[in-house]
């Protein structure tokens, strides 16, 4: 475990006692590492969405999905019986 000493806004502590938010956690440091391993996962899932809009952008990329499409089409819309 790596210990690090942070600063943390008045207010910002303030907020988090009055939502009781501290009180789901067993220690300051368990909350800061889940809020840690949130903000982790939204930088993420930005990077995905940015990936992807540049990709529709590209004219190999999209004639690639137009060939999967087409290749997987039967497989897509097949019917159970």
């Amino acid at each position: 475990m790596l210990r690090k000493t942070i600063t943390i806004q008045p207010d910002i502590f303030q907020a988090l006692e009055v939502n009781k938010i501290t009180n789901q956690y067993q220690s300051f440091s368990e909350m800061v590492s889940s809020a840690l391993k949130l903000l982790i996962e939204k930088q993420k899932k930005e990077a995905y969405k940015k990936a992807l809009l540049e990709a529709s952008k590209d004219k190999l990329y999209l004639e690639d999905m137009k060939k999967i499409d087409k290749a997987f089409y039967y497989a897509d819309n097949e019917k159970s019986l």
